[in-house]
């Protein structure tokens, strides 16, 4: 029987990984892994002080073979206690921290969770790598189709702290104990992805945008973005390359922070190979070759650098040199195949890009974003969305009162979108906050509109300077949240006075008190208020 020894660490691991091509990309050097054989008899297998399995050196010297090709994640399974499973997206451009801190991507709620416990994060060598930050508890690597009794942290290899661990689809991740655990799928699990928008109320504007990006997912012609900043560019892209199930990445390249050096560029876009200059430790896969069968986003392309239109020209024709810098002068590998997408704020002729470049973007699907303001009666929905991914990766519990649902509709949103999230994530924070401040635990948080309003305005301070609202800063020097008592507190007299103002409505009496309703009414018993 044999098995293969765990993908070891960057630094200071016993097995070192050499840098490899991978499926996406081109093949920038061989990889390697040793192989033991563990003979069958139970001689051959001692037992370790706290009863672990321990393998006795074999008398057999090493065999050198190939690494089977990396299995690539699309997708974490993230399990935590009481909760159900919940499935995030892997995106290149993105890391993900994992801990008990409300700032955290996913939060684990459980006390063996450090508050920053663990980061994953994609490597320029094409390679999704987990780093302990410093855990309490730490973190233990082992595989989801090894099944293990008892204790799995004494069966598991612990991840040593502050270095990369590679990982690949199959590993499982334990946080500080068996209770908590990320799990690297190889695909995404449709239909499971938690934060889907909401199909109820939905626009004319969206309900064209739905259609327009169910369209481009079923061919594979370049599609074109315009729309302003803030209004979703990024999501429907994503939205585009997920729902057509493309085999690679979806990779962004933000033409705004393109290098103007070419051998910067040429490192960005078709990536070096190890010891291609002082720094160049490992190898690097390019952006390009990262999208290979699969998506590369231009997002700002009205930014793109002359010198980088010329790459994209050269990869769109099939000609020129797509050797990564350093490559041999032998170097062979097919140019890299992707879907492409582009995005801007402004129509393609007034970017000032290459006309051949212009003509190449806008052959396609072309696709103009409608403003936030064409799609106000969107906004409840998407208030549920946001709030929605807020309870399954940060644990938050909120919900909005109508009131303050409404105020959110008429409110101007220059920032489209994405400062209509920012508000309802930044308000339900704060007001997470406060309950926690004031000792108020219950289990659902009510935001109302006074909190909206309250948290609007400082925010227009902020933005606009003193003069510009004088009326944020009255508000805000007595806010409507800190004017509430504690439960205990509450007298009959205040009791009654919210109900009379609500018609008795019981639910929106609590808010206006700033407690749950389960609350109000044992207050209500105590007082014997009917």
């Amino acid at each position: 029987m044999t098995t293969r020894e765990r993908r070891g660490e960057d630094q200071g691991g016993e097995v070192q990984e050499e840098q490899g091509g991978s499926p996406n990309g081109p093949s920038l050097g061989k990889t390697s892994v040793s192989i033991r054989a563990i003979p069958d008899s139970a001689s051959d297998l001692s037992s370790t002080s706290d009863g672990r399995l321990r393998t006795l050196e074999p008398s057999a010297p090493e065999q050198e073979v190939e690494q089977a090709p990396y299995r690539e994640p699309r997708a974490l399974r993230v399990q935590r206690e009481g909760t159900e499973d919940l499935i995030v997206p892997l995106y290149p451009d993105r890391s993900y921290v994992f801990g008990r801190a409300p700032e955290s991507t996913v939060v684990f709620p459980h006390d063996a969770v450090s508050r920053q416990h663990g980061r994953l994060s994609f490597r320029e060598d094409h390679r999704w790598v987990y780093r302990d930050l410093n855990s309490r508890n730490h973190s233990f690597l082992g595989r989801s189709d090894v099944l293990v009794e008892g204790d799995e942290r004494r069966h598991f290899q612990e991840i040593r702290a502050s270095r990369d661990q590679v990982l690949e689809a199959g590993d499982v991740v334990l946080l500080g104990n068996g209770r908590s655990r990320i799990i690297l799928l190889e695909e995404v699990p449709h239909g499971l992805v938690a934060g889907s928008r909401s199909q109820q109320g939905q626009s004319p504007e969206t309900v064209r945008l739905e259609r327009a990006i169910n369209v481009c997912a079923r061919h594979q012609l370049p599609v074109f973005l315009l729309g302003k900043s803030g209004t979703g560019k990024t999501y429907i892209a994503r939205e585009i390359h997920s729902r057509g199930r493309l085999e690679g990445n979806f990779v962004i390249l933000n033409c705004g922070r393109l290098p103007q050096d070419i051998n910067a560029l040429t490192s960005e876009l078709l990536g070096h190979v190890k010891g291609a200059f002082t720094d160049a430790s490992y190898a690097r896969v390019g952006k390009l070759y990262s999208a290979n069968r699969g998506t590369l986003f231009l997002d700002e392309v009205e930014f793109l650098p002359r010198l980088a239109q010329d790459f994209l020209v050269d990869v769109l024709e099939g000609t020129g040199n797509f050797a990564p810098l350093g490559a041999p002068a032998d170097f062979r590998e097919p140019p890299p195949r992707f879907r492409l997408i582009s995005a801007s704020k402004v129509a393609l002729q007034q970017t000032g890009l290459r006309p051949d470049l212009t003509q190449r973007l806008a052959t396609g699907d072309v696709i103009i974003l409608p403003t936030l303001e064409e799609r106000r009666e969107d906004i409840p929905s998407l208030v549920e969305t946001f709030l929605h991914r807020l309870k399954v990766e940060q644990q938050y519990d909120a919900e909005l009162s109508s009131d303050a649902i409404a105020y959110l509709q008429k409110a101007n949103w220059p920032g489209q979108i994405r400062e209509l999230e920012s508000t309802v994530r930044t308000v339900v924070a704060r007001e997470v906050a406060l309950q926690s401040l004031e000792g108020i635990e219950h289990r659902r948080t009510v935001i109302t509109l006074e909190a909206v309003k309250a948290y609007l305005l400082q925010r227009q301070v902020g933005f606009e300077g003193e003069g510009a609202a004088p009326m944020a800063r009255v508000t805000m020097e007595v806010p409507a949240a800190a004017l509430r008592k504690r439960p205990a507190d509450l007298t009959a007299e205040d009791l009654r006075e919210a109900l009379a103002k609500h018609q008795g409505n019981k639910t929106r009496a609590a808010q206006e008190l700033g407690i749950a309703v389960n609350t109000l009414k044992a207050r209500m018993k105590a007082f014997g208020i009917e």
